[in-house]
């Protein structure tokens, strides 16, 4: 009998062990971001989630959307992704992401939700499912020199042909100084810069599909032609500008005006010119008095299909996208999507812009997201390269020709 005893109490003991074991089984999760500043700060996560341990790992820009399709063939994915928006569609298309809209009804309340600029659930979603939870947004500005607009006796650009009045006064090529400058070189960034022009000259998209072979389309490729080889305004090079070269000639003060996201403003200010000698504006029209209309991007965090800890992971993204973790992230990187950011005093201190930024966001719409959006990309990257190379380019050609591509692909 004591023998039968004994092996009860050893087996009884046994699993209460096993049992506290799996109750302090710790979960790890792999999270991609793009950059370092998405790694935030996880003092307080720790304290509440002793038991979920987060593994960032910095995949940049350039490379995250390849690695992560390849990921997901080797079944290698991580839990939680750091989303540019053209990749909700085409990480969506294929089957990769998690659909989140039960998991928002169930961890978000009425109030919570509401918080959240309404333009900024376009930027997570594809086909009518939300995939992704938005973190932050940014459009394109056009940023200029008020100061010395003022000195000249000019006032803050509207229209193109304010634009081009303005680039003349500023402008001497022996000096390497233009009225503006742009982004050209053969990338997404130049698609996803050009496409607001597109937008404010009039353009529209048929679903994700932008109707290039149109008169705002041969309009806004014509533009990018006649600024460099007509009203010679920007530099023959721009067909060779990345990032860093447009910008660049703006914070060197080579540049008047440039055509630039909203998330570069701090490091303008960074580079020694205060707000208020530089300035932002709204997308240039064809005409005074028309809408403001812009095409914008954004960031999002999304969960992985292939993740084994799918509860785990949206418990992270509600922490990661809370108002506080908006705020130490946008506080000085691109633009929060939660109102309640917008009130918190050292916010507006450190972006006296954000009033701006949040009339452009009535006009804001979100890049394409389709499966089909990089061959889509790449098609008007090579027709933005033939306007930039060619002083006798064809506009309409050139647009007849994107827009076969297009047509091909939806």
């Amino acid at each position: 009998m004591f023998k039968k005893t004994k092996v009860l109490w050893v087996l009884m003991v046994l699993i209460l062990a096993f049992s506290l074991n799996v109750g302090a089984e710790t979960i790890e999760l792999d999270v991609w971001v793009v950059r370092d500043n998405y790694q935030i700060d996880l003092t307080e996560w720790n304290e509440a989630n002793p038991n979920i341990e987060i593994n960032f790992e910095v995949v940049p820009w350039e490379q995250a959307l390849n690695r992560l399709i390849m990921s997901a063939s080797s079944n290698r994915a991580p839990d939680v992704a750091v989303l540019d928006r053209p990749w909700v569609g085409t990480l969506g298309g294929l089957g990769h992401l998690t659909p989140l809209d039960s998991y928002i009804d169930d961890y978000y309340t009425e109030d919570e939700l509401n918080d959240y600029i309404e333009a900024s659930w376009e930027f997570a979603q594809y086909d009518g499912t939300t995939y992704a939870m938005p973190f932050t947004v940014f459009g394109r500005a056009l940023f200029y020199r008020a100061d010395w607009f003022e000195e000249a006796g000019l006032d803050a650009p509207e229209t193109w042909e304010d634009v081009v009045e303005a680039g003349k006064v500023f402008t001497d090529p022996a000096q390497d100084k233009w009225g503006l400058s742009v982004r050209g070189i053969r990338d997404d960034g130049t698609t996803q810069g050009w496409l607001p022009i597109f937008a404010a000259m009039g353009g529209e998209f048929d679903g994700q599909a932008p109707q290039i072979n149109s008169e705002a389309g041969i309009k806004a490729l014509e533009l990018y032609r006649d600024l460099v080889y007509d009203a010679e305004i920007m530099s023959p090079e721009t067909v060779i500008f990345g990032s860093g070269e447009a910008r660049g000639l703006f914070l060197s003060g080579n540049a008047a005006m440039a055509i630039m996201g909203s998330h570069i403003a701090p490091a303008v200010v960074n580079n020694g010119i205060e707000y208020g000698d530089f300035k932002m504006t709204h997308i240039p029209v064809p005409e005074a008095g028309m809408e403001k209309r812009n095409v914008a991007t954004g960031f999002q965090w999304a969960v992985h299909e292939q993740s084994e800890h799918k509860d785990a992971a949206f418990e992270f993204i509600k922490y990661a996208t809370d108002t506080a973790g908006q705020f130490e992230f946008n506080v000085d990187y691109m633009e929060a999507v939660r109102l309640s950011v917008y009130d918190i005093p050292e916010y507006r201190e450190e972006k006296p812009w954000v009033d701006f930024i949040l009339d452009d966001m009535e006009g804001f719409s979100a890049i394409p997201a389709a499966p089909q959006y990089s061959q889509m990309s790449q098609a008007i990257q090579n027709g933005l390269q033939e306007m930039l190379n060619n002083s006798n380019a064809d506009a309409e050609a050139v647009a007849a020709e994107i827009q076969a591509v297009i047509d091909s692909l939806f």
